[in-house]
């Protein structure tokens, strides 16, 4: 192939020109038929010299580069809010993964920043117009009292009030947590919740009055109502059966009137007894006449009682003066004499066969049964000449009527078979359905094992499932050996995810065991799918890999400082993460730096920021600001980041009005084995690193806020590098404004003279 490859090179450089469309077909050359005799893809006709490029990821041209010129430009967007990093573009055909196409967001570490986003109250630039919280106002109202509810007499307005304030107005007394508009009204003279009234009626101890009409002290329980104080025509007692008529009430004296005089339920009781009451005798049978013994005083007969004690058997109703005498042996019209002239004597039967059953051929009548007969009122004998046969007689599976009910073999035959009814037609019936005959009725068999009659699937010979009930009615239900009975997972630390290690089939989760086996430590309830990671070095949420959260990317993940997070591949690029320099393991007083990823090898917190006029204007200047404002100074933690008693620094300045590090004007990094803040030194243990060696009188210069305490303005009565003359030490970050309006030296920072105006200025630790 590479001998072909160079004899259409050398045919191509000879100047012959490409095949045309007429020759290509008498030409071998051209395998893909687009004209020309070699390009670089034979077998793609699209390809050869002078096509149109396209972005396909494919040289379509054959200059030796591919998508050039029709590429697009995008930026990264790590925070996924649609608006990309300005100085992170990508050139591609389509936008990449975590890319947007827009390329002007101010802050790509904040989602909640980007052009045309809402403006909060949280001290940053959330919209991109290079101002912070503006035409932002919040009304907050003074709480005394704490209660939640302001006092509405003088508001402030404010994006972040002090301690004591609240967003809600409404308070009518700020000085009693107690009261305010959402307090529950009470009996006590004060207007508890605010509405502009005092102890209403729905107050929450508010007592219950009732309506007294008649005013004898007792009120109607159908009237009552609420009230602190007792309305008028109300009493604080109710059970007035009759509000209307003052003698009525439940301290009043019963007496015969018809009247429940003393609203006990009862009219003319006798509690308390009544004077004018008359005399009545229990009739206990109820037949009208009562029992001398038992007489009772009541204003009207009670149930039960009657006027007449003349009753002879006050237990029986049948025996009374008036009742007709019937055969019982008893005096029934109490005339002293039994069972003469009864009303209800019987007709007996004669029973020649002696079975105890008569015939009607022959009868009798008497109170008494007479010798020989048998009553009337029973059955008769079907056949009084044999004793066999009679109505009490079994029925047998003979083909008689033996027991005369004039049916042969009937089901309740003394030797008929039981049947089981089938109503599912399986073969198998129940007991709780059964039938007696002879012979087997239609849908009836003579097996009872059945335990649920209404499905054929269910019987001794089913086979047993998962569903809740007995299908081979074995009086077990969703046994283990179930057909369908699903796989468990023991679940020893009770967080929802089991282990394969133990395991149990059953048609329901045995007590600890769940259908997940997905757990990676079933011995820690705090570890499964799921789980929230945490920075601890443990794989929490079971997908195979330890803290899947970044360092620094919250508090609870800080590090110790920028150049660690660099150092554990967690950077994703300059901006702010969260640090925690004095690694205490108490992660409360972690704090967001800003970190510089990419410049001198990375790694670097900024801990000083001032942009001119905003120098440090205040007297202690070692905390000032957030990492992103323009005067920013974090140097309360500095001890924190001596690494060996050795403190590695980094500081530039510059001359643009932004935060534009590519504005740069000159940047020195060095050592130094002393806090520059607290500590006095003769500038002998300070170690060049990079940058601008020389910046004040051939001396080296460091931080070194120690020098204005001992030598006063500028510090140019004290030179801490001994090799130069007299006011060749200049302190290179300035915490005073003295600078930005110095006549001499105006916006003067470090070491260099008055003809560079540098405005603003960083310090970085590393």
């Amino acid at each position: 192939m590479r001998p072909l490859l160079f004899s259409l090179l050398a045919f191509a450089c000879r100047g012959d020109k490409a095949l045309t469309t007429d020759t290509a077909v008498e030409t071998t050359g051209d395998l893909d038929g687009d004209g020309y005799a070699i390009d670089c893809d034979e077998n793609d006709p699209a390809v050869h010299p002078g096509a149109l490029e396209v972005c396909d990821g494919i040289d379509n041209d054959c200059d030796g580069q591919i998508d050039e010129g029709v590429t697009d430009t995008f930026y990264a967007d790590a925070d996924a809010d649609g608006y990309g990093d300005p100085d992170a573009p990508v050139d591609a055909c389509s936008a990449p993964s975590g890319a947007a196409s827009a390329g002007n967001d101010c802050d790509d570490a904040d989602a909640d920043s980007f052009p045309g986003a809402p403006e909060r109250c949280d001290g940053a630039d959330n919209d991109c117009d290079d101002e912070i919280d503006e035409d932002i106002v919040e009304i907050w109202y003074a709480d005394a009292d704490a209660d939640g509810w302001g006092d509405a007499g003088e508001p402030v307005e404010s994006c972040d009030p002090e301690q004591g304030w609240v967003a809600q107005s409404g308070d009518c007394d700020d000085t009693e947590a107690a009261i305010s508009p959402v307090a529950t009204e009470l009996c006590d003279d004060a207007d508890n919740d605010c509405d502009g009234e005092t102890d209403e009626a729905d107050a929450a101890d508010a007592p219950t009055w009732y309506t007294d009409a008649d005013g004898d002290g007792w009120g109607s329980a159908d009237s009552e109502q609420q009230a602190c104080e007792a309305p008028e025509g109300a009493a604080a007692v109710a059970d007035d059966c009759d509000d209307g008529d003052a003698a009525v009430h439940p301290d009043a004296a019963e007496t015969c009137n018809g009247v429940d005089d003393d609203c006990n339920g009862w009219t003319d009781d006798d509690d308390p007894a009544v004077t004018d009451a008359e005399t009545w005798y229990l009739d206990h049978d109820g037949d009208g006449y009562g029992a001398a013994e038992h007489a009772v005083p009541e204003c009207a007969a009670p149930a039960g009682y009657v006027a007449d004690a003349t009753d002879c058997d006050d237990t029986d109703a049948a025996s009374n003066p008036d009742a007709d005498e019937v055969c019982d042996s008893a005096d029934n019209d109490c005339d002293g004499a039994i069972d003469e002239d009864a009303t209800d004597s019987l007709i007996w039967w004669v029973d020649a066969d002696g079975d105890g059953y008569g015939s009607s051929a022959s009868t009798r009548e008497a109170c008494d049964q007479p010798s020989g007969h048998v009553s009337s009122e029973g059955a008769e004998d079907c056949d009084d000449g044999d004793a066999e046969t009679n109505p009490d007689a079994v029925e047998s599976c003979n083909g008689a009527d033996d027991d005369c009910d004039g049916d042969t073999d009937e089901d309740d035959a003394m030797d008929a078979a039981t049947w089981y009814a089938d109503a599912d037609g399986d073969g198998f019936g129940s007991s709780t359905y059964t039938a007696t005959a002879c012979d087997a009725p239609s849908g009836y068999t003579d097996d009872a094992t059945d335990c649920d009659d209404t499905q054929d699937d269910v019987n001794p010979n089913a086979v047993e499932s998962c569903n809740s009930q007995d299908d081979d009615c074995d009086g077990d239900v969703d046994e283990d050996s179930s057909s369908d009975a699903p796989t468990w997972y023991a679940d020893n630390d009770g967080d929802g995810f089991g282990t394969a290690d133990t395991s149990a089939v059953s048609c329901e989760a045995p007590s600890g065991y769940v259908s997940e086996d997905t757990d990676c430590d079933d011995g820690d309830d705090a570890i499964h799918p799921g789980a929230e990671e945490a920075c601890d070095g443990v794989d929490t949420d079971c997908d195979g890999s330890a803290d899947s959260g970044a360092l620094g990317s919250d508090p609870t993940c800080a590090a110790r400082a920028c150049l660690e997070i660099l150092d554990d591949g967690s950077s994703m690029g300059d901006g702010l993460y969260w640090i925690d320099p004095d690694q205490d393991g108490d992660t409360s007083d972690a704090w967001e730096a800003h970190c510089d990823m990419s410049r001198d090898g990375g790694g670097w917190t900024r801990i000083e920021a001032a942009l001119w006029p905003n120098f440090f204007d205040v007297g202690d200047y070692e905390q000032v600001g957030d990492p992103e404002d323009d005067n920013y100074t974090q140097l309360t933690d500095l001890d924190d980041f001596a690494v060996g008693g050795v403190y590695t620094f980094r500081f530039e300045v510059g001359n643009s009005l932004t935060w534009d590090t590519g504005a740069q004007a000159h940047y020195t990094i060095w050592s130094q084995e002393h806090n520059p803040i607290d500590d006095a030194t003769d500038g002998s243990d300070y170690t060049f690193i990079d940058g601008e060696e020389s910046t004040t009188c051939s001396g080296f210069n460091g931080l070194h806020s120690e020098y204005w305490d001992q030598g006063g303005a500028h510090c140019r009565t004290s030179d801490v590098d001994t090799t130069e003359s007299y006011n060749c030490w200049w302190m290179q970050v300035v915490p005073f404004q003295q600078y930005s309006s110095s006549s001499t030296y105006p916006g003067y920072l470090e070491g260099y003279d008055g003809s560079n105006t540098h405005v603003w200025q960083v310090l970085w630790v590393q």
